[in-house]
């Protein structure tokens, strides 16, 4: 059996994704991933495919998913799950698929067949009245679910039921239950490197393997519960007893109530930004989706330290806060030269219900807002890391800091026991 590796670098990487959704039958096969997944984060988590070929002939397909990162002497070893999915019939036996792969890649694999025996193990853990785990089955299923109800997606763009198995090892499963019923839903995946961190933090928060936050839904009969801030804090535990510092998940900069939430309350940061990130459209994405990076330093101090229960979003009223320099007057103009410590950046105050309504507007502000973020948020020295939010009567915004090392020492501060 022959392996061709296939990474985000090379110029087959977006051909063949085609190529195998056609031969996997994309859009009907509920074991696939999405293609925006597989085209997008699955190399930014470093991830790649492999082609399995017998002569000239492909056999099958297998992406390979961060597993794992062992202490080999002073040295590190990079564990994958190799997601097999086979196009033809052919004699060989997992452990020889394996066995090829591992050979070819340098680095061990774990067989993973998302179509064979499976199990799923349950948890629990109450808070009020929310009770969150990892899913059943059934509740694995439910996840699936409740994904197309929240953002009204077409099958090609759920995520696979399977994911949520054992077997899998996904980095972060976890469903909110609230009377037996599944209320929502967060998942997520190992994670090898990443994007710069500020100095000293890679050490410090183990930057070399962390946990991508990918998907968080909560049924909208559900919210007001506060379930998006309970799985994101068992996410949070989950990481910290695996030795992981960081979690690192996209997020739509100009969707205020998921700012609240990431900047107010989690205390997540940003300081990477692109554009026109993913190629998909639905009911929430109705212009280009551009994207911060959150980072999320769960090995530090100041997230560590916020109480479960009780802790509310910290949102700056900036009508008593002159001092913030604030970079426009939304979508209408905007300048570029601030150089005060705090800036605020205007987002829409409803992002969801602009979209719906004036998908010209929306446009209009995203526009601004991206040029606002390429020139302003970054690591470097003059740049700025978005920690906060803010209102004025009923407008909304996001409250940025200017770098600086006092800056860093103080979102990096390591936890103290």
């Amino acid at each position: 059996m022959e392996v061709d590796l296939v990474k985000a670098e090379s110029r087959q990487w977006g051909a063949e994704l085609e190529r195998i959704g056609v031969e996997l039958g994309a859009g009907d096969n509920p074991v696939l991933f999405p293609y925006h997944f597989l085209y997008v984060t699955l190399p930014k988590i470093g991830g790649m495919f492999a082609i399995f070929r017998e002569g000239e002939q492909r056999v099958g397909v297998g992406f390979l998913f961060p597993r794992a990162l062992h202490a080999v002497g002073i040295a590190t070893q990079r564990v994958y799950t190799l997601r097999y999915h086979r196009l033809r019939h052919s004699s060989a036996p997992s452990d020889l698929v394996a066995t090829a792969c591992a050979a070819k890649l340098g680095a061990p694999v774990v067989f993973y067949d998302p179509t064979g025996p499976l199990r799923y193990v349950p948890t629990s853990q109450i808070t009020g009245p929310v009770d969150i785990g990892h899913p059943s089955e059934a509740e694995a299923a439910s996840m699936r679910s409740l994904q197309r109800e929240v953002w009204g997606s077409p099958d090609e763009f759920l995520y696979p039921t399977d994911l949520h198995s054992q077997e899998f090892g996904a980095g972060s499963s976890l469903v909110a239950r609230v009377d037996g019923v599944v209320a929502g839903f967060l998942f997520g995946f190992y994670r090898f490197d990443g994007g710069p961190l500020p100095q000293g933090w890679e050490h410090r928060l183990n930057g070399a393997f962390r946990l991508e936050s990918q998907t968080m839904a909560v049924a909208p009969a559900y919210r007001g519960l506060r379930i998006a801030n309970l799985l994101k804090r068992a996410q949070a535990e989950q990481a910290w007893r695996q030795g992981i510092g960081i979690v690192n998940w996209t997020a739509d900069p100009l969707q205020y109530p998921n700012a609240a939430l990431n900047f107010g309350l989690l205390r997540a940061i940003a300081f990477e930004f692109t554009p026109n990130l993913y190629p998909f459209r639905n009911d929430l994405n109705r212009v280009h989706a551009s994207r911060f990076s959150l980072t999320w330093t769960v090995g530090a101090k100041r997230v560590h330290d916020t109480p479960l229960v009780g802790s509310k979003a910290t949102i700056v009223d900036l009508s008593r806060q002159p001092q913030i320099l604030v970079v426009n007057d939304g979508w209408r103009t905007a300048r570029f030269d601030g150089e005060a410590p705090l800036i605020a950046i205007e987002i829409p105050s409803d992002w969801t219900a602009l979209q719906q309504n004036d998908v010209g507007l929306a446009q209009a502000w995203r526009t601004v807002t991206d040029t606002l973020f390429q020139r302003y948020v970054g690591l470097e020295a003059g740049q700025y890391v978005v920690t906060g939010v803010g209102t004025h009567d009923e407008r909304r915004y996001l409250v940025a800091e200017r770098t600086s090392d006092e800056l860093w020492r103080r979102l990096g501060a390591p936890v103290t026991n």
